[in-house]
């Protein structure tokens, strides 16, 4: 299956392993709790699935790669115990508890929270002699006599032995105690993944037109040839950071992202030309409404693969806008709640201020996602956002008070801001739909409703974040346009999913 199934398989079983019953015992008992193993080649994603799982869910994540432990470290130290047994004293082998099963414990001192997924990521390539330990953990889920907690799920991940020399298959009576899930790289699927997510444009306009280049792990006379999903995607935050640096990019970059010589080298030229439509076009421009005839006549007489990329650089820029808004509007909606919730009196001499501690913790829980190292791109956004957001508040409200006050007091003020910055964010909502219309006017005028408008309204309706935005400030043309390439139902279920996700904590 690909990575989207496997995601919706995973996240079911966690849901149902923490499901209880109205005595708070859990549905499925801890024993009958399977693991789950995810099965397929590096690079797909298989650990960045397990967080975000979590990460929806509000649960812990602790996350270890097998191949980095020895059976000391797993299992714990032995020490010797003095124990009294039928009236005789004796000294017994006992073990320290294992580094993995304290990072558990740990994680749920940090965040009080009970339930989480423990990922033991290369789960079939453990050394020789930390297997047996492994498997009995995978059975038992102990290590010694250390238990892992109720209301942890075991996930794994590993490689068949054709991607890993050092993977082994587990014997039948193994495999019939975890719940197995076999995924194998899907291009659609991440291209739906990629556009949301703002991976450079270059890159999904590159494999749109040379799909095969997606996903090679393969052996040669020269050592491994590697091209994956993580690749790319790293690759892309590199393109990003280099071009706002200013830093020319070179096959020799491309390379240590892509290493099959064969595919670094043809997508660096492309790069360079996909850098030239990018000039040449003046996508703002466009977005403006101000798009001259010389522009429209070249988009309609250019090949395909460079229509695709001019969509794919509009999309581009209005997604990373509607993603902006979007983190902006809940950090507005986190302040205002935060902020109503105070008794509204006047701070007094030597007590809290409100507002300072709000801003700490915001910036607190910013501190602490990006410590975890699990947090994704989207969540260390608004948390940044809330931050930001709270810092300025605070700022401009000591400001004002300084100077004179105000007779609503501090919360008052704040709220008097918040209803300032709200209006603002409206405005940018209006700009926004603005410059989606005069995208859809571009692209109708030069190409009517073929391929390429396919491709963009397609690519606004698998993004919920737009589509919460379309679904307060899109005009009548992007329905229009939905309608005509009989997308409406896919974005009535889109809309349907982000109610039901909501914000996050």
């Amino acid at each position: 299956m690909n990575i989207r199934s496997a995601t919706e398989q995973i996240e079911g079983a966690v849901r149902a392993y923490l499901a209880r019953d109205a005595h708070g015992l859990y549905l499925v008992p801890p024993m009958m709790q399977r693991p789950i193993i995810l099965m397929g080649p590096p690079g797909i994603g298989k650990t960045a699935i397990a967080s975000q799982i979590a990460e929806r869910l509000g649960i812990n994540f602790v996350s270890y790669s097998i191949t980095h432990h020895t059976r000391q470290s797993a299992l714990g130290l032995p020490y010797i115990a003095e124990a009294t047994y039928g009236g005789r004293d004796v000294r017994v082998s006992r073990y320290t508890m294992s580094e993995i099963i304290a990072a558990v414990y740990d994680e749920e001192e940090r965040t009080g929270l009970s339930e989480g997924i423990l990922f033991l990521d290369e789960i079939n390539c453990a050394s020789e002699t930390l297997m047996p330990s492994m498997l009995q953990f995978l059975q038992y889920k102990t290590f010694g006599q250390h238990r892992l907690p109720e209301g942890w799920v075991i996930v794994c991940a590993g490689n068949p032995p054709e991607y890993n020399r050092a993977a082994r298959e587990f014997d039948p009576a193994m495999m019939d105690r975890l719940k197995r899930i076999d995924v194998e790289p899907d291009l659609d699927v991440w291209m739906d993944y990629a556009v949301t997510h703002g991976v450079h444009p270059a890159i999904t306009t590159y494999l749109s037109s040379k799909p095969k280049n997606f996903y090679r792990v393969r052996a040669s006379v020269n050592g491994s040839k590697i091209v994956t999903a993580r690749g790319w995607e790293d690759l892309s935050r590199m393109l990003v950071a280099y071009r706002q640096e200013g830093l020319r990019v070179g096959t020799e970059l491309v390379s240590q992202y892509l290493q099959d010589r064969e595919v670094a080298e043809d997508f660096s030229l492309y790069l360079e030309l996909f850098e030239k439509y990018q000039d040449d076009y003046k996508v703002d421009g466009i977005l403006q409404g101000e798009a001259g005839d010389e522009i429209a006549l070249r988009a309609r007489e250019a090949p395909f693969d460079e229509r695709v990329a001019l969509v794919n650089l509009l999309l581009d820029a209005l997604l990373s806008q509607a993603h902006s808004l979007c983190a902006r509007r809940d950090a507005l909606s986190w302040v205002r709640k935060r902020v109503s919730s105070m008794d509204g009196g006047p701070s007094r001499e030597g007590s809290e201020d409100p507002l300072d501690a709000l801003a700490r913790e915001a910036r607190s829980k910013l501190d602490e996602a990006r410590g975890s190292g699990s947090a994704s791109a989207s969540r260390q956004l608004r948390l940044a956002m809330r931050a930001e957001l709270a810092d300025d508040l605070h700022a401009d409200v000591a400001r004002a008070m300084l100077s004179g006050g105000s007779p609503e007091g501090e919360e008052g003020l704040a709220l008097l801001l918040l209803g300032q910055w709200d209006r603002q964010a409206d405005d940018e909502a209006r700009g926004l739909a603005s410059r989606l219309d005069n995208a859809l006017g571009f692209l109708d005028a030069c190409f009517g409703d073929g391929r390429e408008m396919l491709v963009f309204v397609t690519h606004l309706a698998v993004d919920p974040e737009f589509m919460a935005f379309a679904a307060d400030w899109a005009g009548e043309s992007l329905s229009r346009h939905a309608h005509a390439l009989m997308l409406h139902e896919r974005g009535q279920e889109l809309l349907e999913r982000v109610n039901r996700l909501g914000g996050i904590s």
